[in-house]
C-alpha cells in the first residue's frame, strides 16, 4: 500500500494475524527495501502486527523531491503508525534504520517500547584515512572553484553508496551520515537488544559498548559476522527477535 507524506508515495505493507494492539515496524538499512526484513517480518506476523516500509528512494517509495536528513526519515514512519491507528511500537532495524529508531526515541512522538538493533549506524567514526580523504576533498573542491580542475576529478569520490546516488540524494546522504547520535543514545529508554558482528567494519562492534554503557536496559549478542550479520546468522536473530518481541 502507499501513502502519500511529503508529496510523494511512500511504500508500505502491513502483515498481521490481529492478535497485537502494539506493531513491530521493520527499518532497512540503507539500499535495502521492504525485502530486507520481509522473512523475519512473516514469521513475527504468526503472533504480532508487522509494519514494513520502503525508505525513499528505495523499493517502491519514490525519490524526495529535495534533499531530506533524519527528521524527515522518521517522520514518515511516524505518519505511516498514525495511518495505522497507532501510537507506539517496537522497532527491529539495521544500519540506516537504527539511525531512524534513535531518532524516533528522542522525538518521542510515537513511543518506542523495545529496540532490537543489528549493526545499528548513527555513531560517528572518523580514521586517519577518512581524514585525509575529507580535507582531499575539500582542497579539490577549492582548486574546482577557481578553474583548476575539471568537475570529473570531484564526481568519482566517495564510497559506492554515494557515487551511485542523483544530486538530491547525495545531498540527503551527506546530511545523514554527517549527523552524530550519540546524545540520542544517551537518552533512550526503551529496553534494547543488539544484535551485532564482531567483524562489522561499517559499524565496528565497539559502537555496542557505547549504547551498552548508556542506555539502562541494554544487552548484546556477539556473532561471528559482518554488516549483515542478522542475515548471516539468520536462525539465532529470529530466535532472539521472538524471545525479545514477544
Amino acid at each position: 500500500m502507499f501513502l502519500k507524506i511529503f508529496d510523494i508515495d511512500i511504500h508500505y505493507e502491513l502483515l498481521s494475524a490481529g492478535l497485537s494492539s502494539v506493531p513491530i515496524v521493520f527499518l532497512h538499512g540503507w539500499g535495502g527495501s521492504i525485502a530486507s526484513f520481509e522473512p523475519h517480518a512473516r514469521l513475527m506476523s504468526r503472533t504480532r502486527t508487522c509494519i514494513l516500509i520502503d525508505f525513499p528512494p528505495f523499493g517502491q517509495s519514490m525519490e524526495p523531491k529535495e534533499s531530506w536528513g533524519i527528521d524527515e526519515y522518521t517522520c514518515i514512519v511516524e505518519e505511516i503508525l498514525k495511518n495505522e491507528g497507532y501510537t507506539s511500537c517496537d522497532i527491529v532495524a539495521h544500519s540506516f534504520g537504527g539511525r531512524v529508531a534513535v531518532h524516533m526515541c528522542e522525538r518521542s512522538k510515537v513511543k518506542v517500547n523495545r529496540l532490537f538493533l543489528t549493526s545499528s549506524a548513527g555513531i560517528r567514526k572518523r580514521s586517519i584515512q577518512r581524514t585525509f580523504r575529507i580535507a582531499r576533498y575539500k582542497f579539490l573542491k577549492f582548486l574546482l572553484k577557481i578553474h583548476l580542475i575539471s568537475p570529473n576529478r570531484l564526481s568519482n569520490m566517495g564510497s559506492p553508496d554515494y557515487i551511485s546516488l542523483s544530486p538530491v540524494m547525495k545531498k540527503t546522504f551527506s546530511n545523514i551520515v554527517t549527523f552524530d547520535q550519540r546524545r540520542e543514545i544517551e537518552h533512550i529508554t526503551a529496553k534494547t537488544l543488539l544484535f551485532w558482528g564482531k567483524n562489522d567494519k561499517d559499524t565496528p562492534f565497539r559502537f555496542t559498548k557505547f549504547y551498552k554503557k548508556h542506555i539502562k536496559d541494554c544487552e548484546v549478542v556477539e556473532v561471528n559476522g559482518g554488516h549483515f550479520a542478522y542475515i548471516e546468522h539468520y536462525s539465532l536473530f529470529c530466535l532472539c527477535m521472538q524471545s525479545f518481541l514477544n
